[in-house]
């Protein structure tokens, strides 16, 4: 089944009404204000029997301020209800529901169709953070030209959407890179020069988008951090990182021989001294955490995302919050 038609899907005007001329949170004005160029977003997304979470994925990119988005989603015959879903979407989003190959094939079919100048990609059951995380974006990349791979900092977030804790990433380090996958997918914006096709590479199942990093680091493609939390990242219990860890390894011990990705020696101290460093950071996110989310409606108390922050620092996951554990 396809709902794929000529400029089927492309919002030249979201209905969202914008703010007033606040400064973005990174210090640029937004390009309404400015009158700069609107470039064409690309947001990717492959799915797959995700129809609990696709709802709260196509909000989010809905909603979003930024007026020029196609929002592709390559779903893989799913079962579930997904196509419903997606029908249901109407205009806001183009489709196309087929077997794959897995992930990395559903992203490669999507690229194939965009067109636009700057990719984003986020898999369905993740969702963006809030309503004006494109147009910053943006507006980062048109002041700052040079860059090609710009991403942020995200939120950890349970099954029911509720937020547990934060997650920051550092500034662009490319010893840490090759040591750790430190830019999730989601938080993520490429320009489209910087893209060959495929895009990603389809022998990877699980590591595919830490493969991209490294190979356009090793390109020369320049990454930067944009000061603002961009993306969630959905802990439940059929994602990929709980039911395919065995998959996860053989794709970073081929990271390793094609990419140097490894360990140096002191890896568990590293690795301790890198996670306490990230999530006492992530503390400094909190009081960004808006009122209105782009993916629920439901409210997560600041003070309930400082205590597990702050206390639950050694946990995977915190004991206080079984949802989604």
């Amino acid at each position: 089944m396809s709902a794929f038609t000529p400029d089927h899907g492309v919002r030249l005007g979201s209905g969202v009404t914008r703010g007033g001329d606040a400064m973005t949170e990174h210090g640029c004005l937004p390009l309404h204000h400015t009158h700069r160029p609107t470039p064409l977003v690309s947001i990717l997304t492959p799915s797959f029997n995700q129809a609990e979470w696709l709802p709260d994925n196509l909000r989010s990119v809905t909603c979003q301020t930024y007026p020029q988005i196609e929002h592709i989603v390559m779903d893989g015959g799913s079962t579930d209800g997904s196509v419903a879903v997606l029908e249901a979407a109407g205009d806001t989003v183009r489709w196309r529901s087929e077997p794959d190959t897995g992930q990395s094939d559903a992203i490669n079919k999507a690229f194939r169709e965009s067109t636009g100048e700057i990719v984003g990609w986020i898999n369905s059951d993740d969702a963006y953070f809030d309503c004006r995380v494109v147009e910053d974006v943006v507006a980062f990349f048109a002041t700052h030209p040079e860059v090609d791979v710009v991403y942020g900092h995200a939120a950890q977030i349970a099954e029911d959407g509720t937020i547990i804790w934060m997650i920051w990433v550092p500034r662009f380090m490319r010893r840490v890179l090759k040591i750790v996958n430190f830019i999730g997918q989601p938080v993520a914006f490429i320009r489209r020069s910087a893209l060959s096709d495929p895009m990603l590479d389809a022998t990877y199942h699980f590591a595919m988008d830490y493969e991209l990093w490294l190979r356009l680091d090793r390109e020369g493609h320049q990454f930067r951090r944009i000061s603002r939390i961009v993306a969630v990242d959905r802990h439940q219990k059929r994602r990929k990182g709980e039911t395919m860890t065995e998959v996860l390894h053989s794709d970073l011990a081929r990271l390793a021989e094609t990419h140097g990705r490894g360990y140096p020696r002191g890896k568990r101290v590293l690795s301790w001294g890198f996670y306490t460093w990230r999530r006492f950071m992530g503390i400094f996110l909190i009081p960004r955490i808006p009122r209105t989310l782009a993916f629920t409606d439901r409210r997560t108390g600041r003070w309930d995302v400082f205590r597990r922050q702050a206390l639950s620092w050694n946990k995977a996951w915190p004991t206080d919050y079984d949802a989604g554990a």
